[in-house]
């Protein structure tokens, strides 16, 4: 094999992976309520320093996670709960609206069980709740984000 027939191969396994990829980022953003980066003025300076990591999964498609991580250290601890109580809210309510869905039933998300907060948590335990639910599946992760960006616009 030649070097020009080394580079062609290249360029176009190059090509390909960059066009997959694309249009992997273009349908998770097209998942996303809101572009991230429309939102950065409304989140207020952070309150506190932590290392979240629930939605690391993302960071491949370079979605800027940061900005769901600097919101939820910019709220009021004692509100995480608040956020974890929204994102159970609409989980059951998609589990209510979709319980006649036959691949819904047959499906994994089907089985998926979490509990409201009645306590205040912090930043350790939002992480760790956040991971439990997402469990490296990236349509929950993209829901999760969803969630936190109705906390941060509200419709």
């Amino acid at each position: 094999m030649g070097v020009r027939d080394y580079w062609r191969r290249w360029v176009s396994n190059y090509t390909k992976f960059n066009t997959r990829f694309i249009y992997i980022r273009i349908f998770i953003m097209n998942c996303l309520n809101i572009d991230p980066n429309l939102f950065k003025a409304k989140i207020d300076h952070k309150l506190r320093d932590f290392n979240y990591s629930c939605l690391d999964l993302l960071t491949s498609y370079e979605i800027p996670i940061e900005i769901y991580y600097h919101y939820l250290l910019s709220i009021e601890e004692f509100k995480l709960k608040n956020v974890w109580n929204i994102l159970v809210t609409q989980w059951t309510k998609m589990n209510s609206d979709l319980k006649d869905n036959k691949e819904f039933k047959t499906g994994s998300y089907n089985d998926t069980n979490i509990n409201k907060i009645h306590e205040n948590i912090d930043d350790d335990k939002m992480n760790t709740l956040l991971k439990e639910f997402i469990n490296d599946d990236i349509l929950k992760v993209l829901f999760v984000c969803n969630i936190i960006q109705g906390c941060i616009v509200p419709k």
